[in-house]
């Protein structure tokens, strides 16, 4: 049997030796279709199923505080609370405790920092993961303590590439918030904290938490030991024997321990434990089966991707069988068995599929790793896939190759196997085949033609959904204003000081001539930072556990903040509809009374029967009384124009404006707008003044709000995911339409003594191009309708899973069938071409 299939596989190369340009196309086709898949099923694996850089991952849990009455009453942990729990034996055999927050990072050789996000850590957070640090140390417990001030860190692997991958980064000094830290130890590589994929780029111990915590995703910057301080997520190691299920069952004495030692923010409130998330860290437990179903439909679209190839290449291999119906025939009639052509015809088959594959490979990495080494580029934080040449993508690359084979392969050779080519020994080497067997090669090219329709169906939805958020109007004209990113605690300036040097960097950027406004603000749309509280009117705060439905009664609605400076609306292009703006007094002095606005949805959600202008409001959970913040009350002075934050939300959320002062953050971006025509070199002007008045101050970076949104993360998302959903579509129209060309050709050259005939008897050349192009355009009408259906469902799936899809889009379903009608045309006009140019004579005596 052996020996059978090496004589198969040694007949089997010099056959694809015999048509080099054959074999050639084949498996570049083919390792393109495959590629594709292998680099989309690499992804999918590390995003869903790729194992967890943990020793043993099934006995680690995150742990959850809410209270069982409120749905939507989970939260963090404070350090408090955290000893509680690790103090008790009984369910965990280790508990450790971290939290992210962004911090300004740069080499003491460099000259500006960028921020990124820092991971606070437990002293035994690496040894509760069971993740070994590889170079240097850990954190000891004396660095671990709230209040040590340990200036050291541990940084990730893929940190230490982009330092070059030195060999003395352990040990050298890195500035953190302008403070020097020293680098004491390198994470294994593809560690990214306790997500998958993204991370923090380094860990600094609890020690240092205090050293380094900023306000930006807080009312207020707490110490760690403050009770009120909810910052820490916890993660636990379950002693052996125990599931989640089952140390669930047992965590009753741990919530009453935690309700006896710290009763004002632990009594009501329960433990829950559920497996630790692989791709985000919250204070409630999240659902990730989204990912997975966005994954299968995309793996459902490369999949066709590389079912049209193998039709393609079935048919090619019907016609290049033809003209060995001869051999077969004659090897069947010396008793050659059926199975016997059937193996050697899947041995060449396998042996493309397998070379394929490998070329698969050799494409999909490098494609996967551009992909994310751009993705990195334009994030903060440290990404870690790990879907290149993996044994898992390998497997996968060689799975798709051996799937495909048997596609394309097992047709064409039962067909070529049959008795039925023993009377081709009859017929002469030109005839043209039975015309009932003639029906085997259209459907394969109809379905071709269906499938790449469908494939370009969803790529025109995904190209409409760019479209529109590319066009998406942000309630904005900013497009043109600067915007300054810095943080001035990161040089030692605390809020009392902070707070006139914004002010005095407002003045000196407004007065540059051709500046029109400039003014500080928090957050900027589509930045790395959003921050949001629930809002609702003044002098109502319903009992815990109600839940009112009318904001008269209490209820709260969830909105975006930001705190801003006098010039904001101006400097942003934004409307004040009714009222006023911010003062400077108001914004610059944190006594001013309290004052607010509110955009247009905000204030319609409050007062819907009413007007909101004068009314008061209340903002985030605890009273900001209870924060030195002066009275609960805010007075809104303004309705403003939405500022839209998000792409497609189908309900928006509003937006809440206080004054800078009365909101203090110490990050800021500056808004710098100029006059039109004066938009050249504000940027290099507003470096050069900032670096002017406070150079001790780090500058992020300094670039107009435009280019921001083109390099955000949503808009850089949205159109990769059209362009490469695009690049999909026509690659299978592409390789649909080369099936269409290559089955007239083949019907052309097989055919010759029929139009020879036919132009014999006084046939037109133009009546033979006619023939040719109508049946050409029989199969694409016939694969256009079904095309067209098979889209219909295609949209619908699209429109389910991703939101933001319509399902169906006219323009689409009627310029897409129009297009791939006409380049079936086109696909068949050089074959028709030739067989309008067919000599009669010389065409009857070779078949004579």
């Amino acid at each position: 049997m052996m020996h059978d299939l090496l004589g198969d596989l040694r007949t089997s190369i010099r056959q694809l030796g015999k048509t080099p340009a054959f074999t050639a196309a084949a498996i570049v086709v083919l390792a393109l279709g495959i590629g594709l898949n292998a680099a989309v099923f690499g992804l999918f694996h590390a995003l869903v199923f790729a194992g967890r850089p943990f020793s043993d991952p099934a006995q680690l849990v995150q742990l959850y505080s809410r209270d069982p009455g409120e749905v939507a009453s989970y939260r963090a942990f404070s350090y408090l609370g955290y000893q509680v729990i690790a103090s008790r034996p009984d369910v965990f055999s280790g508990v450790t405790a971290h939290t992210l927050g962004t911090v300004g990072v740069r080499d003491t050789r460099e000259a500006e920092p960028r921020r990124t996000f820092a991971g606070y850590v437990a002293d035994n957070y690496f040894a509760v993961l069971g993740v070994p640090v590889t170079q240097g140390r850990g954190f000891t417990a004396d660095e671990g303590r709230p209040g040590s001030h340990a200036l050291v860190a541990v940084v990730t692997h893929a940190f230490w590439q982009r330092s070059g991958a030195r060999a003395d980064l352990v040990g050298s000094h890195l500035l953190v918030n302008e403070r020097e830290v020293t680098i004491i130890g390198v994470t294994r590589p593809g560690f990214t904290g306790t997500m998958m994929v993204f991370g923090p780029d380094l860990f600094l111990p609890l020690g240092a938490y205090d050293d380094f915590r900023t306000d930006s995703f807080s009312m207020r910057a707490r110490a760690l030991l403050d009770p009120e301080a909810f910052e820490l997520f916890l993660v636990g190691r379950l002693r052996p024997g125990l599931t989640t299920r089952s140390a669930q069952a047992v965590l009753g004495p741990t919530s009453a321990a935690l309700a006896e030692a710290l009763p004002a923010q632990y009594r009501g409130r329960a433990v829950q434990v559920h497996q630790v998330p692989r791709l985000g860290t919250s204070t409630s437990p999240s659902n990730e089966s989204g990912l997975t179903t966005v994954s299968i439909v995309f793996l459902g679209m490369t999949g066709a991707v590389l079912l049209i190839v193998c039709l393609n290449l079935a048919s090619v291999l019907v016609a290049r069988g033809q003209a060995r119906r001869r051999e077969f025939a004659i090897r069947l009639a010396l008793g050659g068995g059926r199975l016997r052509i059937v193996r050697q015809l899947m041995v060449e088959g396998l042996l493309l599929g397998l070379v394929a594959s490998l070329g698969g490979v050799l494409l999909g990495a490098p494609a996967v790793d551009a992909l994310i080494a751009t993705l990195l580029s334009r994030l903060p934080i440290a990404v870690s896939v790990d879907a290149g040449t993996t044994p898992a993508v390998v497997a996968g690359a060689l799975a798709f190759g051996m799937v495909a084979s048997v596609l394309f392969a097992l047709g064409p050779a039962w067909v070529h196997s049959g008795r039925h080519v023993l009377s081709d020994l009859k017929h002469q080497i030109g005839d043209t085949a039975p015309t009932k067997r003639s029906w085997v090669k259209a459907p394969l090219v109809t379905v071709q033609i269906a499938l790449s329709l469908a494939l370009l169906v969803a790529a025109g939805l995904f190209v409409r959904m760019a479209r529109e958020g590319m066009s998406l109007d942000l309630g904005a004209r900013a497009e043109t204003t600067v915007l300054a990113d810095l943080d001035a605690s990161l040089a030692g300036y605390d809020e009392a000081r902070a707070v006139p040097l914004y002010a005095a960097l407002e003045q000196r950027l407004g007065a540059l001539p051709g500046v029109e406004a400039a003014a500080t603000g928090i957050t900027v749309p589509f930045g790395p930072v959003h921050l949001g509280y629930d809002v609702r009117r003044a002098g109502t705060r319903p009992p815990a556990g109600e839940h009112p439905a009318a904001p008269e009664a209490g209820q709260s609605f969830g909105a975006k903040w930001n705190a801003v400076g006098a010039g904001y609306m101006r400097a942003m292009g934004q409307t004040v509809l009714r009222g006023r703006s911010f003062t400077d007094a108001e914004a610059q002095h944190s006594g001013a009374p309290r004052v607010a606005m509110v955009d247009a949805i905000l204030a319609r959600q409050l007062w819907p029967d009413g007007d909101a202008l004068g009314q008061s409001i209340h903002v985030g959970d605890d009273p900001p009384a209870a924060e030195g913040r002066g009275p609960d009350a805010l007075q809104i002075v303004g309705i403003v124009s939405t500022l839209r934050d998000d792409m497609f939300s189908k309900t928006p959320e509003g937006t809440v404006y206080v004054p800078f002062a009365q909101g203090y953050r110490s990050g800021v971006h500056l808004h710098v707008r100029p006059r039109p025509g004066a938009e050249a070199g504000l940027i290099e002007a507003v470096r050069r003044e900032i670096q002017a008045a406070a150079p001790s101050v780090p500058l992020f970076s300094v670039t107009t709000f435009g280019a921001h949104l083109a390099a955000s993360i949503e808009f850089w998302g949205l159109r990769m995911l059209a362009a490469v959903v695009t690049a999909v579509g026509a690659f299978a129209a592409l390789i649909a339409l080369i099936g269409v060309y290559g089955a007239k050709a083949y019907a052309v050259s097989r055919r010759s003594r029929e139009f020879g005939v036919r132009l014999a008897i006084g046939a037109s050349p133009a009546s033979m191009r006619a023939l040719i192009i109508g049946e050409a355009l029989r199969i694409g009408t016939t694969g256009v309708v079904l095309g067209s259906v098979l889209g219909l469902g295609v949209g619908q799936v699209l429109g389910a899973v991703f939101v933001d899809v319509v399902a169906f889009d006219p323009r689409v379903a009627t310029l897409a069938p129009a297009l791939l009608l006409a380049a079936c045309v086109g696909a068949a006009w050089l074959p028709a071409r030739r067989a309008a140019r067919t000599d009669p004579s010389t065409a009857l005596r070779a078949d004579g």
